[in-house]
């Protein structure tokens, strides 16, 4: 298949290996894990983990397909590799949380159930849009990060599991990746409002020395899980008291929100949702879609870490609190 404007709209950091519950054999030396199924392994073989990874989950290929559109729209990229890498980091974030609300909400993820993953196009804007997500200038896990609202979870964090099992903990005091512009992801995707949520802070920290498990793809979210598991129907979500023993925070990247989702080869559609919502939250592990946007769920304080109010555009910070 080749893009172009008939085919409509179907309306980090370097990944690990896929690991055998997650996405089958995957096993690997610098290509592709072995897949069971003789076809699915001569279309993955010439990808990279993280490529795979995207090709295998309906946010993932719900990209790929949009950008193969956007790209047929677009003849001054010469390569797919130039379309994928002409966007920033505030750009994908934007597109990235539209995609996760179709998959949860809508039925778009539908229309790319039997999109052709061994098409040379596809796979080509999927290696694209992999190395662009693991570039540098695509990282998330940025000091300062934007907090709204009062810090009340900052001083009391006490986190425990929801009633019902989540990929959410209850009680973190959240923060979302700032951008160049001012904005932050919250923000961008609409969870925020600036009028209405005026209290805004810039929470700072040291990355490097923080403890902060990073989901960048499937095998770092069923790391996590698998060492920390909540188990429900069959189906395992974060025992959040448990990781907080271990890290001071979370943070899902946009290549995680893309590809720590359920895994098509293993969990299939069908069909007894219209949405994706029943999909997420099946299969050996629950998706991180509900995540929405790049950002870090704080389990309890990291040394060194300092909130202040966030300065409007301008102007001097006024502290609120």
């Amino acid at each position: 298949m080749t893009w172009g404007p008939a085919h409509t709209a179907r309306s980090a950091i370097a990944a690990p290996i896929l690991s055998d519950s997650f996405a089958g054999d995957g096993s690997s030396s610098g290509s592709a894990g072995r897949f069971a199924d003789s076809e699915r392994c001569d279309t993955m073989a010439m990808t990279s983990d993280l490529a795979v990874n995207l090709l295998d989950t309906f946010p993932g290929r719900m990209l790929i397909d949009w950008w193969g559109e956007w790209r047929a729209l677009h003849p001054e990229f010469s390569s797919a590799g130039q379309s994928a890498a002409s966007i920033d980091t505030e750009d994908y974030s934007g597109r990235v949380a539209m995609v996760l609300h179709m998959y949860l909400y809508g039925g778009d993820f539908q229309d790319v159930i039997d999109l052709d993953t061994s098409d040379p196009d596809i796979v080509e804007m999927s290696e694209a849009v992999a190395a662009a997500l693991s570039s540098p200038s695509r990282e998330t896990l940025l000091s300062p990060q934007s907090h709204h609202g009062n810090l009340t979870e900052f001083r009391t964090l006490s986190v425990a599991n929801r009633h019902r099992p989540s990929a959410l903990p209850d009680g973190a005091f959240w923060t979302a990746t700032k951008f160049a512009c001012g904005n932050d992801a919250w923000l961008l995707h609409g969870e925020h409002d600036a009028e209405r949520s005026p209290l805004r802070y810039d929470v700072h920290f040291d990355p490097a020395r923080a403890r902060i498990a990073r989901v960048d793809s499937a095998p770092a979210w069923e790391a996590l899980l698998k060492a920390h598991p909540r188990e429900r129907e069959g189906t395992v979500f974060p025992d959040w008291p448990s990781i907080a023993q271990e890290w001071d925070a979370v943070h899902v990247s946009l290549s995680g929100l893309l590809c720590a989702e359920p895994l098509i080869s293993q969990v299939p559609y069908t069909g007894e949702d219209p949405s994706g919502y029943t999909h997420c939250q099946s299969g050996p592990y629950v998706g991180v879609a509900e995540w929405a946007v790049p950002s870090t769920a704080w389990l309890r304080p990291s040394a060194h870490m300092r909130v202040e109010p966030t300065a409007p555009a301008g102007g001097q910070a006024i502290d609120d609190r």
